[in-house]
């Protein structure tokens, strides 16, 4: 570094199947960031397409990669984890990309700020097929600890201190669709500290098949396993958004007559007043705001 330190390791870990139309791109954006201590593995899931051949021809400057049949892209995370020795540590998805110089940006944060254990920047959300709705989306970091679960933060911008996370598994093999809610959560049981950057760190790649945007009412199971497992209340608030909410939600919708809709939404009005008069405002918000997106137009699964 400028004053003669030497810059702090930086593990990335890429889980990756079937994704050759993508991993390429991915696995430049993280090379060619020039950073001078990076640790680079990809964990393959056994794929059948061109992506092994792609890795293959990267393989001198990688740290290491496999290709395997594995549990899915929780296990592939931890499988990657267990390989890193990183001080700084995140994962990149084979369809996602690093912004130039992000590599450098987060170091310098961490290196500036010894306390901060975590540092989340700005995204760009890149739609393949309507590139008129790319945008950059910064982070919504007010009221965080109150709902660390929330989708007010990009994974893919988030990085983290090796040293805080303090289990063996980096994500919970059981979840598959909200693995880095859950440890942010964690992590902020633990009590790390967040640092917030404006700077664009990462570019999230919208390809119709993300699975945090297929994954529908699988979404919303996991979050309220998330929030029961860190937040105890005597009547969890998902079980009364799902029960009683998201009910009225779904029938305040086209082609239901207006005067229908209009009931169901002064109905579903009136819920929210109470629950937002029972539950921190936040947290009533964020499930809202997820449970309607990913519910909306599923039936409850128990």
């Amino acid at each position: 570094m400028a004053d003669g330190r030497p810059w702090p390791k930086i593990s990335i870990i890429t889980p990756s199947y079937n994704q050759g139309q993508y991993i390429e791109e991915t696995i430049r954006s993280v090379l060619l960031q020039g950073y001078p201590n990076l640790e680079f593995h990809i964990i393959d899931g056994g794929s059948g397409d061109q992506t092994i051949e792609l890795v293959r021809k990267y393989s001198p400057w990688l740290t290491s990669w496999v290709s395997e049949r594995d549990g899915g892209q929780s296990d592939a995370i931890n499988k990657g984890y267990a390989r890193s020795t990183g001080e700084i540590f995140n994962w990149l998805c084979s369809d996602d990309l690093l912004a130039d110089g992000a590599l450098r940006k987060v170091a310098l944060r961490f290196v500036d700020n010894p306390a901060t254990d975590v540092v989340a920047g700005a995204c760009v959300f890149q739609y393949d097929d309507a590139p008129e709705r790319t945008c950059v989306r910064q982070v919504d970091w007010k009221d965080w600890e109150l709902a660390p679960y929330s989708g007010a933060i990009w994974q893919p911008s988030c990085f983290f201190r090796r040293k805080r996370v303090g289990r063996q598994d980096l994500v919970r093999r059981d979840l598959h669709y909200c693995m880095d809610r859950e440890l942010w959560a964690y992590l902020c049981s633990r009590g790390a500290k967040w640092g917030w950057a404006e700077e664009v760190l990462s570019v999230f790649r919208f390809t119709g098949v993300n699975k945090s945007i297929v994954g529908g009412h699988k979404v919303v199971n996991e979050l309220d396993v998330i929030y029961q497992s860190y937040f105890k209340e005597t009547v969890p608030l998902p079980f009364l958004l799902r029960k009683c909410w998201l009910p009225l939600v779904r029938v305040n919708v086209p082609p239901r007559s207006g005067l229908i809709r209009l009931v169901f939404h002064i109905a579903s009005r009136g819920i929210t007043m109470i629950l937002l008069a029972l539950y921190p405002r936040a947290r009533v918000r964020s499930l809202q705001r997820d449970f309607y997106h990913h519910g909306r137009g599923v039936q409850e699964q128990s």
